[in-house]
């Protein structure tokens, strides 16, 4: 496991790594499925990861089918570190998912935040000490050994 590195992903991370087999997402999420990494959902996470997962556009996308998203689901909740919601840190963020997003980062004690939307976040991840980078800079940094 990398050093004390916690991340937790953004659902268009967990799109991205389903829709594509390759790219820094699907190789961030492989990362965390042999344990080389730490990651962290909350269960309102992990539903909106299931929610968005099965929208007709991203089964297509994905060409999946459910049982194929199930399968993918079990293996998240199986591997990404539990966080229970101690604290609610809303409203800090204008969007409601992206505040979900941050509230499990900030509970789980992340040292990233991981998502295509880094300035959806703006200066409120600082705030708990967690760096908001995109997959491809961390996947970047991991392949370098520099975390």
């Amino acid at each position: 496991m990398l050093g004390h590195m916690v991340v937790v992903l953004d659902t268009d991370v967990i799109v991205a790594a389903v829709v594509s087999s390759t790219g820094a997402s699907r190789f961030l999420l492989q990362e965390i499925g042999l344990g080389r990494l730490a990651g962290a959902a909350s269960v309102p996470l992990l539903l909106e990861y299931e929610a968005v997962l099965k929208r007709p556009e991203t089964l297509r996308r994905a060409r999946g089918t459910v049982d194929d998203i199930d399968v993918i689901l079990d293996q998240l909740a199986a591997t990404l570190r539990p966080v229970p919601i101690w604290y609610l840190w809303r409203p800090m963020l204008r969007d409601a998912n992206d505040d979900m997003v941050l509230e499990a980062a900030a509970n789980a004690a992340a040292t990233q935040l991981v998502t295509f939307n880094v300035r959806d976040f703006g200066a409120a991840p600082a705030r708990f000490g967690i760096e908001v980078c995109r997959p491809a800079e961390l996947a970047r940094r991991l392949r370098d050994g520099q975390e």
